[in-house]
């Protein structure tokens, strides 16, 4: 009877080790995808797309696939960059589609589903997966105008939007509400916007003392239109006008002619950036307290200049950002910024996050006349004079263990 259950034993032993030959091997022969950016959730895809290996690193991958997208009104715009790697070193490809801001997110999932299955296409025909390949082209003719929708809002899109919130404790009361509208018209030729919002914040703290109240209201409205006039080249013509107690301003109003130039076409904004803007602005402020110039209201011409890079790759991403600014009246009151958002591939595993921002403030003409009060400084209800904004923040992460990351599981994902 022993002989017997040993030759079982070895004979599903056997068996095992044959079925997971054949997994390994399966997924041996596998494309290796690596995919990041984008909002379309990757489970989603993990789920759906079975006939690939996800890895964890782009550096394990066969096909690196890079998803930008940038929402212009009622559109959202995606591209989908196949990058190859290994055998497929030199194989790349670009896809583009465009969905509704509004789609839903099993439409964006399904989309973006289907675009990744057309891309692998091209990788997928080079390997033993070839025979895997179905291919259900449609054959009817279907005329352009049946196809194209009469859209009765001309490319109009509007928000509307209110929130706000009230908490109370035996120490404080903290109360908001903001309120806004906004509007938007994007083509290829031009873009509009405009928008209102108004808003109200109040803050009581009890003690023995007595209490401590601090109250912030403000108003806007802006309009701008912006004209493509190439690929390189675009103009814009700015306004807004409001109210702001934070800011000393009664009411404020300002118009600013801008144009651009940006170093690559607009058609790869998505990848790459780099633009250089010039505004010119007349502003007219009128304050609530007279400021520390001894000015109640005036009237002062701003020239400003904006230069921004952008860049995607395969290694990271990098963005930086400086403006200058002052006015013609004085130009010792002026402001510079500088920002920079980097996001590195070290190794394979490693990432390095690292944003920077920092600002040379000697533009403050709005500030009240008179110092601060404890009150004051400690709730920051107002604005406070300074010569420099800092803002720095970094992070390290590094991943390990298998290269493979194809199971999907969502069993009590919240956690505890």
């Amino acid at each position: 009877m022993k002989y017997w259950i040993i030759y079982i034993t070895v004979i599903l032993l056997s068996m095992k080790v044959e079925i997971l030959s054949a997994a390994e091997s399966q997924i041996a022969t596998r494309l290796n995808l690596f995919i990041e950016g984008g909002d379309i959730s990757i489970d989603f895809v993990k789920s759906e797309l079975k006939c690939v290996n996800y890895v964890r690193t782009r550096q394990d991958a066969d096909v690196y696939l890079m998803v930008t997208s940038q929402t212009d009104g009622e559109n959202t715009s995606y591209e989908l960059f196949f990058i190859g790697n290994n055998q497929f070193n030199r194989l790349t490809d670009t896809l583009k589609y465009s969905l509704k801001s509004y789609s839903t997110e099993d439409e964006k999932s399904a989309t973006f589903l289907r675009f990744i299955k057309i891309g692998l296409i091209r990788y997928m025909s080079h390997t033993n997966q070839i025979s895997e390949i179905e291919v259900n082209l449609g054959t009817d003719s279907i005329s352009h105008d049946s196809i194209v929708e009469s859209d009765k809002w001309k490319a109009w899109v509007f928000n509307i939007n209110g929130n706000a919130s009230f908490n109370r404790e035996h120490s404080s009361m903290i109360g908001e509400y903001n309120f806004s509208i906004t509007g938007n018209r994007t083509t290829e030729e031009m873009k509009i916007d405009f928008g209102a919002s108004t808003g109200s914040g109040i803050n009581e703290y009890y003690s023995n003392e007595g209490t401590i109240t601090s109250a912030t209201t403000s108003k806007s409205i802006y309009g701008q239109y912006i004209k493509s006039i190439d690929q390189h080249w675009s103009a814009g013509l700015f306004s807004g006008t409001g109210s702001s107690s934070y800011s000393n301003e009664k009411f404020h109003f300002s118009v600013a002619p801008a144009f651009e130039y940006n170093l690559f076409p607009y058609s790869q904004c998505q990848r790459k950036l780099f633009t250089i803007t010039w505004y010119i602005a007349n502003n007219y402020y009128d304050y609530l307290k007279t400021t520390l110039y001894e000015k109640s209201n005036e009237n002062l011409i701003q020239n400003r200049l904006n230069i921004s890079l952008k860049t995607i790759q395969p290694w990271g991403s990098v963005q930086f950002s400086m403006s200058a600014s002052h006015y013609f009246n004085d130009y010792s009151k002026n402001h510079l910024s500088f920002y920079s958002n980097t996001d590195l591939h070290i190794f394979k595993g490693l990432y390095l996050n690292l944003n920077v921002g920092y600002e040379i403030v000697h533009d403050q003409i709005n500030l009240e006349k008179g110092s601060e009060s404890q009150e004051e400084l400690l709730l920051h209800r107002k604005e406070i004079a300074t010569s420099y904004l800092f803002m720095f923040n970094t992070g390290v992460t590094y991943s390990f263990g298998s290269k493979f990351n194809n199971v999907v599981n969502q069993r009590i994902n919240g956690g505890y």
